[in-house]
């Protein structure tokens, strides 16, 4: 064999190991968290602060934004949150609280520029109207079970405990961009994180759920301090950490519902995240590569010249790569739609090694129409 094809054997089997590895991982996670829930017991549920900052609407809106509302919880209030009274969202949100008029919720309009993250503008514009000492943030594409709050809360089992996260999985895919992101978070993602928590132990948040005590919070400087950072998600955790906090990762996993998606904004988004992740933790980012093995698997064919080896290579990849992922989304993640969906997998993929080199080309990114630049910091300035 040539060097440049010892080469990509070796990163094909780097690649396999990883798979491997993260089946394990997440098989681990699971079974923690399940022998987790039946060991203990909440025997107090203090009241909770929902914060839901919302920019748009789309066919699942007032359904997710429905799911934080029905709890099954003694007291908790859920905060709304729009940047203007022209948002789609507002009449959704109007509703939402005309329809529950014995449930504490409310709608803040405004948004303070205290900082180039939108998001986090809004959301220390809605902390005004935030009273409980547990804080829960979610995005807006995010469904939950009705047992949502009680298990989040679960997560605080000591008083050194200041953030608990929730991991995701992709829901209810329906055209081929909507897909890609499923397959995206439920077997490169989703494993990536278990791979990590396990590994190295917890050390970022995510924003499919992000409970957090209020003295914690105000400890790091409150929303202020996260308002420069693209990745206010992984700062916030990590500030919360370096103040002195343990972080944990709950037993829950929320649904982040994405029905319909083009091709280009599933691009744009990886790309996006890519380039974030590369600025936050840029080893880390580089070291991911070895999780591409269809690329390594494509790339080894094309060097040997379509070889009887350069196919059998090709099929074993196929073969490892389709395993770990029907282990992982049958038995444990269960995204709904989304099993059916697993022979596109080797497109996503290629496409996500595409995205990986693209995200060394430049640090523009583009989120919510608007086009930041990222410094190596991870923070963002608004390109005109």
């Amino acid at each position: 064999m040539t060097a440049i094809q010892v080469s990509f054997l070796i990163l094909w089997l780097a690649s396999v190991i990883f798979y491997a590895l993260s089946a394990y991982c997440v098989s681990s996670y699971y079974k923690r968290a399940g022998k987790k829930k039946a060991e203990t017991a909440v025997e107090e549920l203090p009241p909770v602060s929902v914060m839901k900052p919302v920019k748009g609407a789309d066919y699942d809106t007032y359904e997710n934004l429905k799911s934080f509302v029905m709890q099954d919880y003694p007291r908790y209030q859920v905060v709304f949150g729009v940047a203007d009274e022209g948002d789609p969202a507002v009449g959704l949100i109007k509703r939402l609280i005309a329809e529950n008029p014995g449930k504490d919720l409310s709608l803040t309009i405004g948004s303070m520029p205290v900082g180039a993250n939108h998001k986090i503008c809004n959301l220390d514009n809605m902390y005004k109207n935030v009273y409980y000492s547990i804080v829960i943030i979610a995005d807006s594409d995010m469904r939950v079970g009705p047992d949502y709050l009680r298990e989040v809360v679960r997560g605080f089992d000591g008083p050194d405990v200041g953030l608990v996260t929730c991991p995701y999985r992709g829901a209810y895919p329906e055209d081929i961009g909507a897909t890609f992101e499923a397959l995206t978070i439920d077997t490169d993602f989703m494993p990536s994180v278990a791979v990590a928590e396990r590994l190295e132990g917890l050390s970022f948040a995510m924003g499919a759920t992000m409970a957090v005590r209020r003295e914690a919070l105000e400890k790091i400087g409150g929303f202020g301090a996260l308002a420069d950072y693209l990745a206010d998600d992984y700062k916030l955790g990590n500030l919360v950490m370096k103040a002195g906090y343990s972080l944990r990762l709950s037993g829950y996993v929320v649904d982040s519902v994405g029905r319909r998606e083009t091709i280009g904004s599933y691009l744009s988004h990886q790309l996006r995240w890519g380039r974030t992740y590369r600025a936050c933790r840029p080893k880390g980012y580089f070291l991911s590569v070895l999780t591409k093995g269809t690329a390594f698997s494509v790339f080894f064919l094309l060097a040997t010249g379509f070889s009887q080896a350069g196919w059998a290579l090709f099929t074993a990849n196929l073969l490892v790569r389709y395993a770990q992922a029907y282990y992982m989304e049958a038995v444990y993640i269960k995204g709904p739609g989304v099993l059916r969906l697993l022979w596109l997998l080797p497109v996503k993929d290629l496409l996500g090694f595409a995205v990986w080199l693209l995200s060394f080309t430049g640090s523009t990114v583009r989120w919510k129409d608007v086009r930041f630049r990222v410094d190596k910091e991870g923070r963002m300035v608004e390109v005109p």
